[in-house]
């Protein structure tokens, strides 16, 4: 297997636990689910849980369109290390014509998380080369909530020069799309998840149960038996598994609502209930 965890979960962790007497092994086969097949099963959780949830297990690094930068006149935009496997491409952000109004920071909500260092905060047009690189100063970020604010705090001339570029390039008033570049790395510690995320761990770990649990429905088992009978003159035999999904409907139901809720409960605490309020 070429590839390894990134969260550190064990197929070994899976058969202790989640899957402890779950018999992964199909009618009339003599070998049961490999090893392999359960960690691609983890691996599949492992990357649901990134894309859905918007965050990296791991440190991973962030451009703002990374292969356009390198034909764009100004070099320092260019991105010269960028690898797909790795990395992460996203479009630059939109600038919004109220970006800075409302006695409030310039903010970009940024779509990966948790925060872990920003190394570049830059507005421009796009492959246009009219550039203004925030001062690192200015830049503060919320790790939790996946945004930063851009704070003009120090330096005259620099506040200057932001603020003409900014008066310069949107004297209209108007928005423009997709000219904030921000290059980040997001992502979680061992220590970190260790510490305050196990209740997203075990999410990753029912959801990889529930992949193997397509498998053990077809499995010669006892587990979920809900009746069994035996003809008078002893020469058929039949067995009932009850629930919705077969002979193990009871963890099936129970690891579907309680990953569903892992997942609901983490979104709302970090991301902020969605909700919509109407006008009378």
């Amino acid at each position: 297997m070429a590839r390894t965890s990134k969260t550190g979960i064990t197929v070994e962790q899976l058969k202790d636990e989640e899957l402890y007497g779950v018999v992964l092994k199909a009618r009339r086969e003599p070998v049961a689910l490999s090893d392999d097949a359960i960690a691609r099963k983890l691996w599949a959780a492992e990357d649901f849980y990134e894309r859905n949830l918007q965050m990296f297990w791991q440190a991973t690094r962030v451009f703002s369109c990374p292969e356009s930068r390198a034909t764009w006149p100004d070099v320092s935009l260019h991105v010269t290390d960028f690898d797909e496997t790795r990395d992460i491409s996203e479009p630059a952000y939109d600038y919004s014509a109220h970006y800075f109004d409302e006695n409030r920071w310039g903010r970009v909500d940024i779509n990966w998380r948790p925060i872990r260092g920003i190394p570049k905060v830059v507005f421009t047009w796009p492959g246009a080369t009219l550039v203004f690189t925030v001062p690192p100063g200015w830049i503060a970020p919320d790790p939790r909530f996946g945004s930063i604010q851009i704070r003009p705090n120090s330096g005259q001339a620099a506040i200057m020069g932001f603020t003409g570029w900014l008066l310069g390039v949107f004297a209209g008033g108007r928005g423009m799309p997709q000219v904030i570049l921000v290059d980040y790395t997001a992502g979680f510690t061992p220590e970190l998840l260790a510490a305050r995320h196990q209740d997203l761990l075990e999410g990753v770990r029912l959801h990889a149960l529930l992949g193997c649990l397509g498998f053990a429905a077809n499995a010669v088992v006892d587990g979920g038996m809900m009746n069994t009978s035996l003809s008078l003159d002893g020469l058929s035999q039949s067995r009932g598994f009850g629930g919705k999904y077969g002979p193990y409907s009871g963890p099936i139901t129970f690891a579907l609502e309680r990953e569903a809720a892992i997942r609901k409960s983490w979104r709302d605490q970090e991301r902020g209930i969605v909700c919509v309020v109407a006008a009378a």
